[in-house]
């Protein structure tokens, strides 16, 4: 199932208004320092939806409140959840404590409505009034395991740690082996109900040494950890690595190191489709008490602890993704990281959204924190969450980066990296030496949303970027430094006051051509005697139908073309054949 939203509540910094964030397959969760990022991360990276086993999370109670924390998690299911289990409904899952999660919605009609678990059950129950169990302790347990399964369509089932002892016991004894047959049955089917939960997963700042030895690795688990993922990664398991090092015949060591480090370059060549800032590989070496990691690079061979701090991360982060993973074969993980790439450069940062995106293709889900502009997807930012502290020191999430959360001081450094993203990217996007492209500046977002909806349905061939203004007046700021830069563009404004007050400046102070400025109303040249705004565009099946007439829509216009723009990515939604010829009118002698 993929996680639509989670709301955080009375957990450490987040108390019980503005605590939802809604996800989607990657979220960019921003916010200036000791805003509450970290907490979220945590929040979320250590759930478990079948059983809380961390006693000490929900001892993490808001300061201001001191409530236990509340977690409340929304699923949708994917595509071929719904083949299988005949239902799109929403599943919504509470978390009380660690022993109690609720269930409603579509899981609890897909449990009601499986017969096989149904009719397990009713036999299950009938035989339950002749069992006897000789000793309290395993009758209570008894008692819960029996209470759970006949409240599945409500709780979670989380007593598996009692299952096998007290099925043992059942199986052994030939008066319950019927029961224990329908018992089992039961705990398998809900076992395969539970299979479609996500599983959360945060990547921990643990690295892979240089060197280890026998002690350290037969003596402390901390040490070993960043071995252990490694080895997953490969296909072995620490206890066979560790039966082969101490192998006693010499061709038989150098073998087993050979295998290691053939399965090592495969697991590089992976690497190195992401990490391009240089061609690495990793290779290890063994004596009789120790084994040391070297990294090779342009023919040279350095200690691992010799590298620079951005490769180690880059390494460590992608082992720890592959091992917790299961290299992301089955999908539905819910990955979450705190600060990603801060040793990197910029490219190698950028290297990571592109390994992020290759994450989420098989139903998986990121949720990362930054406030580096580069680590920010310029041209998808829809996926930008914000977190901003009110005046009590409650953490306030905002769902749409254009419209934070209460009006609090902090917005302009809270934005900052957009902000900085946008004009940072224009140069790296942007390619001076290409004509071709085409350099679109609308007055703002909605404009933005509705046009690369457009864009996307039609696909045109020809390249283009799409760069919203923060308002019509700011059109010319955009614009001058698109000039000193060299950069081709293209200016698309409404006719209203506002719209023809902007065409002048650009005109008389910036010298733009008529050519490059065009109204929405399709027009080069000013008209006082109407106003169009790319509202006016759409027909009116297409304004009933994205919320364009709705009373509101003034107010929250961002975010009705935003989620507009979502749907026709998603192939969800198609603009009529009367909308689309307006748009063509205005942009296709630009992109034919």
């Amino acid at each position: 199932m993929k996680v639509k939203s989670v709301k955080i509540q009375n957990f450490k910094s987040f108390a019980e208004e503005n605590n939802r964030i809604d996800l989607d397959k990657i979220i960019t969760v921003i916010g200036k320092n000791e805003s509450g990022k970290s907490n979220l991360i945590q929040a979320i990276g250590n759930l478990d939806l079948t059983g809380m086993d961390n006693s000490n999370y929900f001892e993490n109670s808001n300061k201001n409140n001191m409530k236990k924390p509340l977690i409340s998690i929304v699923l949708t299911p994917y595509k071929n959840e719904k083949n299988i289990y005949k239902s799109n409904k929403e599943t919504i899952i509470t978390i009380n404590n660690r022993y109690d999660i609720n269930i409603e919605g579509g899981l609890t009609e897909i449990i009601a409505n499986d017969k096989n678990f149904q009719i397990n059950r009713e036999k299950m129950n009938e035989l339950n009034k002749n069992i006897y169990l000789n000793t309290e302790d395993i009758r209570k347990k008894f008692r819960n395991i029996i209470e759970m399964i006949n409240n599945a369509e409500s709780k979670v089932f989380i007593h598996y740690r009692y299952i096998d002892n007290i099925m043992l016991l059942l199986e052994e004894n030939s008066d319950f082996t019927e029961f224990a047959k329908y018992l089992k049955e039961c705990i398998q089917c809900l076992g395969q109900f539970y299979s479609i939960f996500p599983q959360f997963i945060l990547l921990d700042n643990i690295e892979l040494k240089t060197k280890y030895t026998k002690r350290n690795l037969e003596d402390f688990a901390e040490d070993k950890q960043m071995l252990v993922y490694l080895l997953q990664t490969i296909g072995m398991d620490f206890e066979t690595f560790m039966g082969y090092w101490k192998l006693q015949k010499d061709d038989d060591k150098y073998n087993f190191v050979e295998e290691i480090n053939d399965k090592i370059a495969v697991l590089m060549r992976e690497f190195n489709k992401f990490y391009k800032q240089e061609e690495v590989m990793l290779k290890v070496n063994f004596s009789t008490d120790s084994l040391n990691f070297v990294v090779k690079t342009n023919n040279k061979y350095l200690n691992l602890n010799e590298r620079s701090n951005g490769l180690k991360w880059y390494l460590n982060m992608y082992i720890q993704l592959l091992a917790k993973t299961k290299k992301y074969d089955i999908g539905n993980y819910v990955v979450l990281l705190d600060e990603p790439g801060v040793y990197l450069h910029v490219n190698a940062q950028k290297e990571i959204l592109n390994l992020f995106e290759d994450f989420t293709s098989n139903d998986n889900q990121i949720i990362y924190t930054t406030q580096l502009p580069s680590m920010i997807y310029q041209n998808d930012l829809y996926r930008v969450r914000t977190i901003i502290k009110d005046k009590l020191g409650n953490s306030n999430i905002g769902n749409k980066y254009y419209s934070l959360p209460h009006k609090m001081n902090s917005k302009q450094e809270t934005i900052t990296p957009i902000l900085t993203a946008i004009g940072m990217n224009m140069g790296y996007s942007f390619n001076a030496m290409d004509n071709e492209k085409v350099n679109i500046i609308t007055e703002g977002i909605s404009d933005y949303n509705y046009l690369k909806a457009f864009l996307i349905q039609n696909r045109y061939k020809k390249e283009y970027n799409i760069i919203p203004s923060s308002g019509v007046d700011n059109v010319h700021n955009i614009i001058s430094i698109l000039i000193g830069w060299g950069y081709n563009y293209k200016i698309l404004i409404d006719q209203d006051r506002e719209g023809r007050k902007e065409y002048k400046v650009l005109n008389s102070k910036l010298l733009v051509s008529q050519e490059d400025i065009k109204f929405i109303d399709g027009t080069n040249k000013e008209n006082n005697s109407i106003n169009y705004s790319i509202e006016d565009l759409f027909s009116e099946e297409d304004k009933n139908n994205i919320g364009i007439n709705n009373e509101d829509y003034s107010n929250e216009k961002a975010y009705y073309s935003l989620e507009l723009l979502k749907k026709v990515e998603n192939n969800e939604y198609k603009y009529s054949d009367e909308t689309l010829e307006r748009f063509k009118k205005i942009v296709v002698e630009w992109l034919s």
